[in-house]
């Protein structure tokens, strides 16, 4: 079973959206920009990442691919990926295939466990749930960022 997960809010978030950074001090960032935040956690052997409202074309997130790798190179396999994607707005379909590279990429790293906090924006949640079914990765959703980061920190069966 293989999951990811993204999670990172930085501070032009809303302030009802838990900021992982203050809940967990052993939090080493990656990469924070308009479009998306990744964070690694060594204890947790835990990649977050946060997916940023509206990428408007691959030109938007160019360093995207090379900052995952980054954060790749320091989980161990059996990592876990938590994805944060509730202020994500719809993306073009021309994105779909960096998002399915990334998850790719997360595959070839030995993820053992992805999980997605769905877009609140409803046209975006049918898009993610498209992607990952092309992906064939069994991702497991949640509403909240805390449900889901609590089922990670389970042991998997």
């Amino acid at each position: 079973m293989q999951q990811v997960a993204y999670a990172i809010r930085g501070p032009q978030m809303q302030e009802n959206i838990p900021n992982i950074a203050s809940e967990a001090n052993n939090l080493k960032h990656i990469a924070r920009n308009k479009c998306y935040e990744i964070s690694y956690s060594k204890t947790k052997n835990r990649l977050y990442f946060n997916v940023l409202g509206f990428w408007k074309n691959k030109e938007s997130v160019p360093d995207l691919l090379h900052d995952w790798e980054k954060a790749l190179s320091l989980v161990s396999p059996g990592f876990t990926v938590l994805v944060d994607m509730r202020t994500m707005i719809t993306h073009p379909q021309e994105l779909n295939g960096l998002h399915e590279e990334f998850m790719q990429m997360a595959q070839d790293a030995h993820v053992s466990r992805v999980v997605n906090v769905m877009p609140d924006d409803k046209i975006a949640s049918l898009q993610v749930g498209e992607i990952v079914l092309r992906s064939n990765m069994q991702i497991q959703t949640f509403d909240t960022f805390e449900a889901a980061d609590k089922w990670l920190d389970q042991p998997s069966a």
